[in-house]
């Protein structure tokens, strides 16, 4: 089969496309014919042995896929041959066939193409579990969404939007911000607005922002911890602003805020001691809301921007230099 390989922690720039042969299934798995994987920046740190979890070299990147299920281990029930599904596995997805883990791989309703299926576990997913399951978010709230036109960003305005809540958008510039608002916030800043915080905090009420949801660390957090309002909640997604931002804990007391981390892999079985199978009917039941949500017209994804397997490396490139807004893919297979 054709796949993408890493076969050194150098970078994405060293990825190779090899043919290989396919997996062997495991036990408590399913085998997937690929048609889609998405394309990340914790992949970007995975292939550069820069994330926490280090496959063993060498290995196939790729973590978030749909496809169609071709083979399924004895002990699995859920899942059967010619399913649809959409999972988040261990790697393996940038190849022709892959296999992952029954527990994190569900099935998706005819109705859902597999390009946008392939966005519900994870670019939806973190700001489902961000928005509800940690910051228990309410109607009426105010949200704030820093990088808000990016890959995760504006997933996190349509969810905020669906859930009842005043969006307010901060991307980089007017274009970004417009994509933002056709996705549902309902007011955009620039990132680069003077003294951002304080303005933000002005403009509602004096009080501040209820949830800021943050993909991207350094000044953002600064700009959150001025915004948000007492019993506010700052969720700490990521860092794709490359700045690790220190927590001034005496605020955090003074304004009686939570500064709370979102790490889907707790769910996905990335972290350390695998909790996925702990965790497996609240992801099932996450994919079925989502996809309902897009069956129903409620939730619609805007259509990713897709590389071919040959066209991987270049892929990383456009990620990494921010010349696409929404997500990135890599198209394995055409066929239907």
């Amino acid at each position: 089969m054709r796949a993408i390989v890493c076969e050194a922690y150098t970078g994405y720039q060293d990825l190779k496309l090899r043919d290989i042969a396919p997996p062997p299934l495991r036990p408590g798995c399913v085998r997937i014919a690929v048609k889609y994987c998405c394309v990340g920046f914790g992949t970007s740190l995975i292939v550069a042995g820069r994330y926490q979890r280090k496959p063993p070299l060498p290995f196939v990147p790729g973590t978030e896929v749909s496809g169609v299920v071709t083979e399924v281990a004895p002990e699995v029930s859920h899942l059967a041959v010619g399913d649809r599904v959409a999972g988040i596995i261990d790697w393996g997805g940038y190849a022709e066939e892959a296999v992952g883990t029954a527990d994190t791989v569900w099935k998706i309703p005819e109705e859902v193409p597999f390009d946008l299926a392939c966005l519900l576990p994870a670019a939806y997913g973190t700001p489902w579990a961000a928005l509800h399951w940690r910051a228990q978010l309410r109607a009426g709230e105010t949200v704030l969404v820093f990088g808000a036109a990016g890959g995760v960003g504006r997933c996190a305005v349509e969810l905020a939007r669906l859930a009842g809540a005043h969006v307010i958008a901060v991307a980089r510039d007017e274009a970004r911000i417009q994509v933002a608002l056709e996705h549902g916030a309902h007011e955009g800043w620039r990132s680069d607005t003077p003294d951002l915080g304080r303005m933000l905090k002005e403009r509602h009420g004096g009080r501040g922002i209820n949830v800021i949801f943050d993909p991207v660390g350094g000044q953002c957090f600064e700009h959150a911890m001025k915004a948000v309002a007492p019993e506010g909640r700052i969720l700490v997604i990521g860092f794709a602003g490359g700045t690790i931002p220190q927590v001034p804990a005496n605020l955090l007391l003074v304004k009686n805020v939570a500064v709370i981390g979102v790490n889907l892999g707790l769910y996905t079985g990335w972290t350390p001691g695998d909790e996925r199978q702990t965790h497996a009917p609240k992801m099932r039941d996450m994919i079925n809301q989502l996809s309902a949500l897009v069956t129903q017209g409620q939730l619609r994804p805007a259509p990713p921007t897709a590389f071919t397997l040959a066209q991987t490396v270049e892929a990383f490139d456009a990620l990494v230099a921010r010349r696409h807004t929404g997500r990135m893919l890599i198209r394995v297979s055409d066929q239907p």
